[in-house]
């Protein structure tokens, strides 16, 4: 392939990627951080110039509204948590009516915070204390990671224990896209979906 093709191959994949739009379930309020803009330097790991447009939910129900309905020209693609271990996914998707679109809803196992829980090297150098050593399961079986974040820093020196905008914007930027990708098929079948 000629360095021309492969130019244009890399336009033509960035005109198509804009046309989706990233519906993530999270929040619109920044005033503790902005959760876009860590979703986005995650995906640009691997996605460079040819990210989606991301627009941040308030609610899981709010972001699969929006994604039921886009906009006009808009291609939807969803991420929500899922609550559930993975077992649950295609009843999750038949209950809310989205298994004809299940190629491009991606579900965080069981919420975001089992992704920074399976990174523990990240948590101990962010929160400097060995957090590492206190995870006892694999994370996407964490029934609620978020709590057990909260329950991992609550007594740290010198550091407030963990918040879910706040630190969550600055450790998606921490990250490992290629291991979360390893971790979490939803990660890797997102990331696929837009490289295609």
């Amino acid at each position: 392939m000629t360095l021309e093709v492969i130019g244009i191959k890399n336009i033509l994949l960035k005109m198509r990627n804009q046309k989706y739009v990233l519906y993530i379930e999270g929040t619109t309020d920044d005033t503790n951080g902005d959760l876009r803009q860590g979703f986005h330097s995650l995906f640009f790991q691997k996605l460079e110039g040819n990210m989606p447009r991301i627009r941040m939910m308030d609610s899981q129900s709010q972001a699969m509204a929006k994604f039921k309905k886009p906009l006009l020209n808009d291609d939807p693609l969803l991420i929500i948590d899922l609550d559930k271990p993975e077992t649950h996914k295609v009843t999750f998707l038949n209950n809310e009516n989205l298994k004809q679109q299940s190629e491009k809803v991606f579900f965080m196992l069981q919420e975001m915070e089992a992704w920074f829980l399976s990174q523990p090297d990240i948590l101990d150098n962010f929160y400097k204390h060995k957090i590492s050593s206190k995870i006892k399961r694999k994370p996407s079986e964490i029934e609620n990671p978020s709590d057990e974040l909260i329950k991992l820093t609550k007594n740290i020196p010198k550091k407030e224990h963990y918040h879910k905008v706040r630190h969550g914007v600055e450790l998606l930027k921490l990250l490992n896209l290629n291991d979360l990708m390893k971790e979490f098929s939803d990660v890797k079948n997102l990331i696929d979906f837009l490289t295609a």
